[in-house]
């Protein structure tokens, strides 16, 4: 790694770590600079901006879920089904190991609206995710598990269809407050959207799976948890201190 890749890996790891400690707003690039002990010329030669420099991160994250899925399909033995699921088992951003990260997202992408950080987010893993569901698709249709006339193009719907889901159950997290019901909503969706790639590939009834749904639990209580937290946090702020 040149010293110039040296010094944006560095960047990014500091950012990253400054974004979950403070948060986005409140993390300054002069704050990455006074951490880093960098100049203003060192950081914006590799990021035009904090925003570009958390898309960075974005797209680091993403190539790290698609290599991870990538390498856990090639050593699996099994069906193409099987390795559908291992795909989306792997692959996403509900697959991210740092919930720090995920809620990170939720609420800039999705709570103050950066439009352009979720087309990032969506764009990166279609880009990246293409031509490996497109062999899983192809090798289904010569086993006989998969049935459509459009192996090369099926498997761009599914992953379109697998952003608009993702949207909608971000939006959902990404609201200050949720209960049960909300809950309850995200995990409907999450199965309509199994079924769906089920009924597109013709694959047999309730092979599909894609989705841990006890990780998606997991998710809603961390989440919320954060919510809660960063709630607390503001509170304190400004609640202004008694008189001496």
């Amino acid at each position: 790694m040149k010293k110039g890749d040296d010094r944006k890996q560095m960047i990014l790891e500091t950012a990253e770590r400054l974004f979950y400690e403070k948060g986005y707003e409140a993390t300054s690039v002069q704050d990455i600079l006074d951490a880093l002990k960098l100049s203003k010329g060192g950081f914006y030669h590799h990021f035009e901006s904090k925003l570009s420099l958390l898309e960075a991160i974005v797209e680091q994250k993403c190539e790290t879920g698609a290599r991870a899925a990538e390498q856990a399909v090639q050593k699996c033995t099994g069906s193409a089904v099987d390795k559908l699921n291992i795909m989306f088992f792997k692959n996403g951003l509900w697959q991210n190991d740092s919930m720090d990260y995920i809620g990170l997202l939720l609420r800039v992408s999705y709570r103050q609206g950066s439009f352009l950080l979720r087309e990032k987010l969506k764009q990166t893993t279609y880009r990246l995710s293409l031509p490996l569901i497109n062999d899983i698709v192809r090798q289904g249709v010569q086993e006989g598990v998969f049935y459509t006339r459009y192996p090369d193009e099926i498997g761009s719907v599914v992953l379109l269809l697998g952003a608009s889901m993702t949207d909608e159950i971000a939006g959902i997290l990404a609201q200050p407050q949720q209960t049960g019901e909300e809950l309850a909503r995200i995990l409907d969706k999450l199965e309509v959207y199994r079924s769906s790639v089920e009924t597109l590939l013709n694959a047999p009834y309730g092979s599909v799976v894609l989705y841990d749904m006890n990780r998606m639990v997991e998710i809603f209580k961390a989440i919320g948890d954060q919510n809660r937290r960063m709630a607390w946090e503001t509170l304190g702020k400004n609640v202004e201190p008694a008189e001496k």
